[in-house]
């Protein structure tokens, strides 16, 4: 039954080193298409024990590296292959990747420009290299590239859409906004589909406007503030469709006339749009953005009563951690352990809002003992509305929360890393979508213990007026 397999080592013997070399990498190449990438890093391996100057293989073996998040093994790898092939783009536009991965923003700038250096026409290197640009806060340079490509291939993968984040980010809000449907050609983001037509920004009366749920809590949340000035500017009836989670919170809201939770069928409508596409038919810019703070309030009915902290103290409400799946949530949270000086403050009780599987810190960190679990009494946004309307301030990541906080009028202190979410631009320490926040984010890419002090030392001179 082995005479088969006996067969094939004989010819694999046979051959040269660098024969044999090829066939391994093959085989590697095979089940690295299949995705099965610890079965392909062997024969990589094995195809460089025959080749030790196999660039290919150190490439491909430190983008199945990558893939697996094992950064610094693929850096090494990359930096083998430039040593044995020094002009190939293609392995300095991946290094440059995973360099951006590892948070080193500056290296990974100058390795996508080397990708450049060497092939100038490229679209894919260009693109790459204003996507790390943006990270940079270098958006003038980004969205430069991103015009370079877009001018070459108008309909290039992502890059409206990239172009579109990089004004936002920029505070150039009009430019962004009105690019801003290019999310709708993204492949993970595909448009809603209705039989009625979308509404065009034409008069609204006698007709009613379905405006359907997108993204996440906190953009409903940001954006529920442009339905009044809707309203009041097109007329017509508003329906709203949210998150369940969502419905108490924006019952009775100006301008709405009836909500629908999502996943219900809707009413009858006549015209349509996503919620986020109202900010570029309302001309949103940094100097205008509709919405009187406090956009919301709790529910009258709230069941959250806080005894106020003793003078010189707070009752501070806290979220440490989002969702593990957002795309920026290794930059966004932090660990628990961070926080926990905050239990040592006189007279300051700590009310835990994290949700989640984040929330189990609190029993890892021995967190549970000093703070309050406050997110297990609450079970949807009008309770959690509740509570943050009894606190005195809230400390908190990129998070729905942050949002909620800030609709409310509520001071909050929100902690950003140094590539933030565009909502939050770059370098400000205030929101103009929020006024009663205060930013802390990171001087530099990692260093939340700088941000850190800072907040520390915000938090001492507030407890101490």
């Amino acid at each position: 039954m082995n005479t088969q397999n006996d067969e094939k080592r004989k010819e694999f013997d046979a051959l040269s080193p660098l024969e044999k070399s090829q066939v391994l990498f093959q085989q590697a190449v095979k089940h690295h298409r299949e995705d099965k990438l610890d079965e392909a890093l062997p024969f990589y391996s094995q195809a460089i024990a025959f080749n030790p100057d196999f660039a290919d293989a150190y490439n491909n073996m430190a983008v199945a590296l990558r893939k697996q998040s094992r950064y610094d093994a693929a850096l090494a790898c990359y930096q083998k292959s430039l040593s044995i092939r020094d002009d190939h783009a293609g392995t300095y536009s991946n290094m440059g990747n995973v360099l951006n991965d590892m948070d080193r923003i500056t290296e990974s700038v100058a390795a996508h420009y080397k990708a450049i250096e060497h092939e100038p026409d490229n679209l894919l290197y260009i693109y790459n290299t204003a996507l790390v640009l943006r990270d940079a806060g270098k958006y003038d340079d980004a969205i430069t590239l991103f015009n370079q490509v877009l001018a070459k291939d108008p309909a290039y993968k992502d890059c409206r859409w990239d172009r579109s984040l990089t004004y936002l980010m920029a505070g150039r809000l009009k430019e962004g906004f009105a690019e801003y449907d290019a999310r709708w050609e993204l492949e993970k983001s595909p448009p809603r589909k209705f039989n009625q037509p979308r509404w065009q920004a034409d008069p609204l009366e006698g007709r009613t406007l379905y405006i359907h749920r997108e993204q996440g809590f906190g953009d409903a949340i940001q954006f529920i503030r442009l339905i009044p000035e809707l309203k009041k500017r097109f007329g017509g009836s508003i329906i709203l469709e949210c998150q369940p989670e969502l419905i108490r919170l924006f019952e009775g809201y100006d301008g709405i006339d009836q909500i629908v939770p999502f996943g219900q069928k809707p009413p009858a409508f006549d015209v349509w749009i996503p919620l986020m596409s109202l900010a570029h038919i309302l001309d949103v810019d940094i100097d205008h953005i509709p919405g009187e703070v406090p956009l919301l309030k709790p529910p009258a009915d709230g069941r959250f009563r806080v005894r106020p902290a003793p003078q010189g103290g707070a009752n501070i409400g806290l979220v440490w951690g989002g969702s593990p799946t957002h795309k920026n949530d290794r930059r966004r949270s932090v660990e628990l352990k961070h926080f926990l000086p905050l239990a040592g403050y006189k007279g300051v009780t700590v009310f835990s809002l994290q949700k989640g599987e984040r929330a189990k810190e609190l029993e890892t960190t021995g967190a549970h003992c000093l703070f309050v679990d406050a997110a297990k009494e609450l079970k949807d946004f009008a309770d959690t509305a509740s509570l943050i309307h009894s606190l005195d301030l809230i400390i908190t990541i990129d998070t729905s929360v942050a949002h909620l906080a800030g609709a409310l009028g509520k001071e909050c202190w929100l902690m950003l890393p140094f590539t933030p979410d565009w909502r939050w631009m770059n370098e400000r320490e205030d929101s103009p979508w929020y006024p009663h926040m205060r930013i802390f984010r990171q001087k530099k890419p990692t260093d939340w213990e700088g941000t850190f002090k800072r907040l520390y030392h915000a938090l001492d001179e507030k407890l101490a007026r």
